[in-house]
């Protein structure tokens, strides 16, 4: 794999949407999370077919979450926030950390990074622990760097709570 290089600012803006992903799901600021998703995103958690085999097509195979436009996230976001959705209520305090951030690609409108990350989640007096690694590819739009894809794999993918995107 080539290194990639970028300058301080442009890896700051790249790594900053990963880090503000986590903190608008810590903060509950469910806008402002959303606000970082382009209108034509995929947001896909792969769920392991064995050991150590992923599924690899959303649209054939299992996966634990798959979404394929930013509505489906605004749905989902609507039902864990309205109340309507009794896996969610009450709505768990959450702690991301996102570490190993790697820039994989970049060709100034388009990059793709990778991280890993940890969840703490704590609801009902107890704290559960997910962890997993991310793949993003942001695009630039209007100035404004926007995931248009997350790939994501849980490691711990049989979790003691109900999961949500809240938690990844």
């Amino acid at each position: 794999m080539k290194t990639q290089v970028v300058d301080f600012d442009t890896w700051n803006l790249l790594s900053g949407v990963l880090y503000e992903e986590a903190a608008s799901l810590d903060e509950q600021r469910w806008e402002d999370w959303l606000s970082l998703y382009a209108d034509n995103c995929v947001y896909w958690v792969q769920a392991w077919d064995s050991e150590h085999e992923l599924s690899c097509n959303p649209e054939n195979d299992v996966s634990l979450i798959y979404m394929d436009n930013k509505s489906m996230l605004e749905d989902r976001k609507w039902r864990f926030t309205s109340g309507t959705s009794p896996a969610s209520v009450p709505l768990p305090r959450t702690n991301h950390l996102i570490g190993n951030v790697q820039l994989v690609e970049f060709s100034g409108e388009k990059a793709v990074l990778k991280s890993h990350w940890q969840v703490a989640s704590y609801r009902f007096r107890e704290l559960t622990q997910i962890a997993g690694r991310s793949r993003y590819m942001l695009t630039l739009d209007n100035g404004l760097w926007k995931i248009e894809q997350r790939q994501t794999v849980l490691v711990n993918d049989q979790v003691q709570t109900t999961l949500d995107l809240y938690h990844i």
